[in-house]
């Protein structure tokens, strides 16, 4: 990642952060003082503050990371679904509780 990539990054991020967190707590504080209810609104907005923050800056470093993935046949996604145990049968394992050489295991 070159210097202003990360620079831009991270203001993006500081960015994500402020206005997320800010702008929900300034309507609560808003809200409550209109409606004299405090802190209720203030409460909520903060929850909703620090959700929104939270899903921004995951979505942005989700977004970064795949695309400083690298692309090509030795980056494949991991076997999922009906690929993820079917490997060779390693010579001398069974699978009735016994270890090399029909050495006896306890079961776990």
């Amino acid at each position: 990642m070159k210097k202003w990539d990360a620079a831009s990054l991270a203001l993006n991020l500081s960015w994500t952060m402020l206005f997320s967190l800010l702008v929900p707590l300034l309507a609560g504080i808003w809200l409550d003082k209109r409606l004299d209810t405090t802190p209720l609104f203030i409460l909520i907005g903060a929850g909703l503050g620090i959700l929104a923050a939270t899903v921004g800056v995951a979505r942005m470093a989700l977004r970064t990371f795949s695309q400083a993935a690298p692309k090509g046949p030795e980056s494949r996604p991991l076997a999922t679904g009906d690929d993820a145990g079917c490997q060779a049968p390693v010579e001398g394992l069974t699978s009735d509780n016994q270890g090399p050489a029909g050495i006896e295991e306890e079961p776990e």
